[in-house]
C-alpha cells in the first residue's frame, strides 16, 4: 500500500465528483509517469464514470445517443485510454502507465455502448464468465468473446484453430445438456471431450500452487504443444463411457504434469507417460 494511491468515490456522490475522478487518477499516473516510474491504474468501474457522463450530457441537453449515453463517448473513452503509454524522457530514460479498465455492463449484455467502445479503444479484453465462475473453472475469462491485438505466444492460425474447437465444444455442449450424451454422435462427443481437455489443462490455472500459477512462456509453448498433439490425433473410440475414460486418463496425467517443475525428478517420465496415453487411444481406435 505503501506505493499506492487511490481516487474513490460513491454512487451518491455528485456528479461532477464521479466524473472527475478518473481523469484525477490518471494524471496522478502521468505525474510519476514524467518521474521515470512504471505506473499502473486500475479503474473500477469506468461503467460508473460512464453513467456520470451520461448525467452530465442529460443536464445540458445534448442530443443522447444509445441508451441515452452521449453521442461523442467513444471519443472519450478511447481519449481516456489512449493517456496509457511509454514516455522517453528528457534524460533518455522512460516511464509507463498502463490502464486497466473494468466495465460492468447492465445485465451483462456486451453489446451496450461503453463496452462496445471499450472494445474499440483497448489493446486486449478478457470477458468474465458467471458461468465458468459457478463452475469453478478459474480464470473465469471466458475463452470466445475475450480477445487481444497484442503479439501471441501462438500463431493466428493456431489461435483460429483452437477457438474454433473451443466453439465447437461450446455448442456440442448445449446439445448435450438440452439432448443428453445419447442425444449426439460418438463423432461430436470426441470433439466435446478435445475442447474440454484443452480447457481444463491449458486455459485454466491454480494460482494457489507455485508452478501452475505462474508458467513462463517457454513451459506454455511446450504445453501447447503436447496438447495439440492429443486435439490432432484422429480418433474413432465407439461409446461415451469408453471416450470419456481414456480423456480423463489424459487429463489427469496432464494436470500432474503442469504441477511438475521441469528440473524436478519425473518431469520427463510424466511426459512419457502423455504420449504414451496418447498411443494407446490410437490403438484403441485401429482396434475399432
Amino acid at each position: 500500500m505503501d506505493r499506492t494511491y487511490i481516487v474513490g468515490n460513491t454512487s451518491s456522490m455528485p456528479v461532477a465528483a464521479r466524473e472527475a475522478s478518473v481523469y484525477m487518477a490518471t494524471t496522478v499516473g502521468e505525474y510519476y509517469r514524467k518521474q521515470g516510474l512504471n505506473v499502473l491504474i486500475l479503474a473500477d468501474s469506468t461503467s460508473r464514470w460512464a453513467q456520470a457522463l451520461r448525467e452530465t450530457s442529460g443536464r445540458k441537453e445534448e442530443i443522447p445517443g444509445p441508451e441515452a449515453f452521449p453521442m461523442y463517448i467513444s471519443t472519450l473513452i478511447s481519449a481516456f485510454y489512449d493517456r496509457a503509454g511509454v514516455e522517453i524522457l528528457g534524460d533518455g530514460t522512460t516511464g509507463s502507465l498502463s490502464i486497466i479498465g473494468t466495465v460492468s455492463p447492465a445485465g451483462g449484455n456486451f453489446d451496450e455502448p461503453v463496452t462496445q467502445a471499450t472494445l474499440l479503444s483497448t489493446g486486449a479484453f478478457w470477458g468474465l464468465s458467471r458461468a465458468l465462475s459457478e463452475a469453478r473453472k478459474y480464470p473465469a475469462i471466458d475463452r470466445i468473446d475475450s480477445n487481444s491485438k497484442y503479439p501471441s505466444l501462438l500463431e493466428e492460425k493456431e489461435v483460429k484453430y483452437l477457438m474454433e474447437l473451443l466453439r465447437d465444444g461450446k455448442s456440442i455442449g448445449s446439445n448435450i445438456i438440452l439432448m443428453g450424451e445419447k442425444g449426439i454422435t460418438d463423432e461430436l462427443y470426441i470433439r466435446y471431450q478435445k475442447s474440454e481437455l484443452l480447457d481444463a489443462v491449458f486455459l485454466q490455472q491454480n494460482s494457489f500452487h507455485e508452478v501452475d500459477g505462474v508458467t513462463n512462456p517457454e513451459r506454455l509453448r511446450d504445453m501447447f504443444d503436447m496438447i495439440k498433439e492429443v486435439i490432432d490425433t484422429s480418433l474413432e473410440i465407439k461409446g461415451k463411457e469408453e471416450i470419456r475414460w481414456h480423456f480423463n486418463l489424459i487429463r489427469q496425467a496432464f494436470l500432474d504434469w503442469n504441477y511438475m517443475r521441469p528440473d524436478e525428478d519425473g518431469f520427463e517420465n510424466q511426459r512419457t507417460k502423455l504420449l504414451n496415453l496418447v498411443k494407446q487411444m490410437e490403438h484403441a481406435s485401429e482396434d475399432i
